[in-house]
């Protein structure tokens, strides 16, 4: 072909060149301009050979004009990495699946420390019907109590417990009620409840708390069963086996009240060594939600030291060891619900005793008790436990380090 018989054609380059195009894209130029007639698609083979593009110059430019917009973005991403944007907090996937922020590496903030016991979740004593009381024992310590400890009248004999007077203080509390129950308040024995003869009157008590919007109050029943000093005192295998069937009566009995969601609370003293057996004076896991022991920081031992006495409070009959594995043997969430430092005249106490805290804070954490009630209260001037009183000031400063 000579060159005079070639169509002109823009050089714009490889990508409208030649080597572009296929053969297709070429028409015959006599098919629509000489006899205006629509070239056949693809075009015959018999056609002539001249050949001129179908698409013209702008589009070459519109594929280049792609390419620089993509150059550019690429560019972009590249090297906004190193831009002050950067730099700042972006989520990304913690462990728990749950988005948390990054902090910069920069950041001259110094990390927030959380004290090592601050999610244990805490009650408190603070005396009778003193919501108050609970209130002010929280801002002192920098804590949030979540459980108010209170108990009905021991002594006073079956109709001055059942009216529960002091309930109504917390009636309209932030605070969820454990409440000691004396099972047998001055009156009744041991044997004589076993056969449901005083089920009437936790009858009586289940609609009382009831109607003091109570429902869901966690009753400690004969608390610290396994000690000499209340009128329930449960000192032989026969006192055993009679307490642990009177308490399904009374779980039985106040379970089946109208509107009622106890939860039952079995709960000896740590160091109150018996001849019978934990197992002897347990009712069933079907009547028992919490298993717990009271602990306080006394020891009857020598050498008479803060350490022989926390080792000591582990490993007795009743102690924080056979808490856990009793827990875990009856698959039961554990419960601390009295616990403090202690003064006593009578020198069994081991007084302001920091490291007492701390290793009850660390025990929590490890052992996940479903709550700690904090006895913050003097019972008398020779047995005294309030950590807001003056006689604690380091067991007080340590509290505020590990649980505030």
């Amino acid at each position: 072909m000579s060159r005079r018989s070639r169509p002109r054609r823009r050089h714009s380059g490889l990508l409208s060149g030649r080597l572009v195009l296929p053969q297709w894209a070429y028409a015959h130029p006599g098919s629509r301009r000489d006899r205006g007639l629509v070239q056949q698609w693809p075009p015959s083979p018999l056609a002539g050979r001249r050949r001129q593009p179908l698409f013209q110059a702008w589009w070459s430019w519109v594929i280049l004009g792609s390419v620089a917009v993509l150059l550019g973005s690429l560019t972009f991403i590249a090297t906004s990495g190193n831009s002050p944007a950067s730099s700042l907090a972006k989520p990304t996937l913690n462990l728990a699946g749950a988005l948390a922020p990054t902090t910069s590496s920069t950041s001259t903030s110094p990390p927030q420390t959380q004290a090592i016991a601050h999610g244990v979740p805490l009650g408190d004593y603070a005396g009778e019907s003193n919501p108050a009381g609970i209130a002010s024992f929280a801002q002192a310590t920098g804590t949030d109590p979540v459980y108010a400890t209170d108990y009905l009248t021991k002594t006073s004999g079956w109709t001055a417990m059942d009216g529960a007077a002091n309930v109504k203080a917390w009636s309209t509390s932030p605070y969820h009620l454990t409440l000691g129950v004396p099972i047998l308040p001055g009156v009744g024995t041991l044997a004589e409840g076993a056969t449901g003869a005083y089920n009437q009157y936790f009858t009586i008590l289940g609609e009382n708390l009831v109607s003091d919007h109570e429902a869901d109050a966690i009753l400690r029943l004969g608390w610290e069963f396994n000690g000499n000093w209340f009128p329930w005192s449960v000192a032989t295998a026969t006192d055993a086996a009679n307490f642990a069937a009177y308490w399904r009566q009374i779980v039985t009995t106040m379970r089946a009240v109208p509107g009622a969601k106890f939860l039952f609370l079995w709960n000896p003293n740590g160091p109150s060594p018996t001849t019978y057996t934990p197992e002897q004076a347990y009712p069933g896991n079907a009547y028992v939600d919490y298993v717990g022991i009271d602990d306080y920081d006394n020891f009857w031992g020598t050498p008479f030291t803060p350490l022989a006495a926390w080792v000591h409070g582990l490993s007795q009959q009743w102690g924080l060891d056979w808490l856990v594995s009793f827990g875990i043997e009856h698959h039961k969430p554990i419960t601390i619900p009295e616990w403090s430092d202690e003064y006593r005249t009578d020198g069994h106490g081991l007084g302001d005793d920091p490291s007492f805290i701390d290793h009850m804070a660390n025990w929590f954490v490890t052992n996940k008790v479903a709550y700690a009630g904090v006895w913050c209260y003097d019972s008398s001037a020779t047995y005294r436990n309030d950590l807001l009183d003056g006689t604690f000031p380091k067991a007080l400063a340590e509290f505020k380090k590990d649980f505030g």
